[in-house]
This record gives C-alpha cells, sequence and structure tokens, in this order.
C-alpha cells in the first residue's frame, strides 16, 4: 500500500489515533514504523473479520513492533 491508500483505507478514530501517536513518541518510532504499524492493523482486522481498524487491533500491531525492536537490539 502506498502512504495515499493508507491514509484512505486504514483510518482510525480519535483514540486510535491518540494511541498510535503515543507509541510513536514513547517508542521512538520513525514515520515508516507508522505505517508499519497501520498495514498490521489493517491485516489483523481483516483476521478478525472486522471492516474498520479497532483498538485492539492497533494494540496488538503496536504488540508486535515493539516485539520486534526488542529482538533486534540483542
Amino acid at each position: 500500500m502506498t502512504p495515499r491508500q493508507l491514509r484512505k483505507f486504514c483510518t482510525l478514530d480519535e483514540a486510535g489515533k491518540k494511541m498510535l501517536r503515543t507509541a510513536m513518541d514513547e517508542l521512538g518510532l520513525s514515520a515508516r514504523a507508522h505505517d508499519r504499524i497501520l498495514r498490521m492493523s489493517l491485516t489483523i482486522a481483516d483476521l478478525d473479520g472486522s471492516d474498520r481498524i479497532l483498538s485492539q487491533h492497533l494494540v496488538e500491531a503496536i504488540g508486535y513492533r515493539s516485539l520486534d525492536r526488542k529482538l533486534w537490539a540483542k
């Protein structure tokens, strides 16, 4: 997905936007990581049968991203 497609198909409610912004700040993530989290959230939502990204999908995607960072730090 291109960044334009992400903005179109991966819309978040205000709580989701705040959650992602907080994760970006606390984990020190880049814009590229932001896009990856959105893509992963959309995939998780699809697998869950949801037509939109819910907070639980976003939390799971952020968890995978932080787990990935911990594994690379070793």
